[in-house]
């Protein structure tokens, strides 16, 4: 471990003792030496801070970046998923699927890579992705005939008319609702949900195996921060089955996880995943200012969390979660 990571692990403020509010994104005289005063102009529709780009929408908690970095990351993500899950989804849909006619929506489609697969994989149905900036919709060249994109506010409901859909799928949205806005679009989603139809959550456990100090430190400070500014929950993927099971609709929960391991000792998967946690720390532009570290001691910690990773053999997991809408009642 480097001194610089050394000393921040010792001499960072007390974080619960702190308080934190939107000023991590209100405040003007952030300093970098990357960037100057005009990146923290507000935007029409995003405002940029410290360098990266931000939906500016007050009832917005979402805490990833909107851009072309953030666009390479979440990509990166999803094949990295697919991967390990061995397929976009794991409801008992896919002879519904194979029939045709069948209806889908993916909610916080982002890039619509998703979406994509799904369409050149089932022609005969049809796929609709959602999500709160088009900027990152695919042109309709590089899409299938069977697919589409909306742009739509989750948290101010789902623009179908009830029972639309025979499969829902929403895929790494943690860093994307407050715990009330996660239960306002569950029901939601329910409600567009056909009877028979399936629903399918996937998130992170944010619980590694085999972490050590600075992985311990960086989640506490990830944790803290985001609920601190955003009110936004670290650990949701345990709180979404409990959403599921007091929504009288939905029978059939099952849950199940896959490993993610982050070091490069587990290949070319480790190597790739590893880099993606690491960029998702970097799209925390307010976690720095948050640790009370300059941009430089932050980085010269996420090199030095690489490394205790790959010494470690770290190993998230991958949680996914999926549920059936009763049968309509005669």
């Amino acid at each position: 471990m480097s001194e610089e990571s050394k000393k921040s692990l010792t001499n960072v403020p007390n974080n619960k003792d702190r308080k934190h509010n939107l000023q991590y994104f209100n405040d003007l005289d952030f300093e970098t030496k990357d960037i100057n005063d005009a990146t923290s102009l507000l935007l029409d529709s995003h405002k940029i801070y410290n360098g990266r780009r931000y939906i500016n929408y007050e009832d917005i908690n979402c805490i990833f970046p909107s851009d072309k970095m953030e666009l390479g990351r979440s990509t990166m993500s999803q094949l990295l998923n697919k991967h390990q899950w061995k397929g976009n989804f794991r409801s008992p849909i896919k002879e519904k699927l194979n029939m045709g006619s069948a209806t889908i929506l993916d909610v916080g489609c982002g890039s619509g890579l998703w979406v994509i697969d799904m369409g050149l994989e089932y022609p005969s149905s049809s796929i609709i992705g959602i999500d709160i900036d088009s900027s990152n919709f695919p042109s309709s060249d590089q899409c299938p005939p069977n697919v589409c994109f909306l742009t739509c506010n989750a948290i101010h409901g789902i623009p179908f008319s009830q029972n639309t859909f025979d499969f829902v799928n929403m895929s790494m949205m943690w860093g994307s609702f407050s715990e009330d806005q996660w239960i306002i679009v569950i029901k939601d989603l329910v409600r567009v949900l056909k009877h028979d139809g399936w629903i399918e959550f996937t998130e992170p456990d944010s619980t590694p195996r085999n972490a050590g100090k600075i992985q311990l430190f960086l989640l506490e400070a990830l944790s803290n921060s985001i609920r601190d500014i955003k009110g936004v929950i670290l650990d949701i993927y345990k709180m979404i089955p409990k959403y599921i099971e007091a929504i009288d609709e939905l029978e059939d929960l099952n849950c199940m996880t896959v490993d993610y391991p982050i070091d490069e000792w587990s290949g070319c998967f480790g190597k790739y995943s590893l880099e993606n946690v690491k960029l998702i720390y970097q799209s925390m532009a307010f976690l720095p200012k948050y640790m009370g570290l300059s941009n430089e001691e932050f980085n010269n910690l996420l090199n030095d969390y690489v490394e205790e990773a790959n010494k470690n053999k770290t190993c998230f997991a991958i949680f996914k979660c999926f549920a059936k809408k009763v049968s309509e009642k005669v």
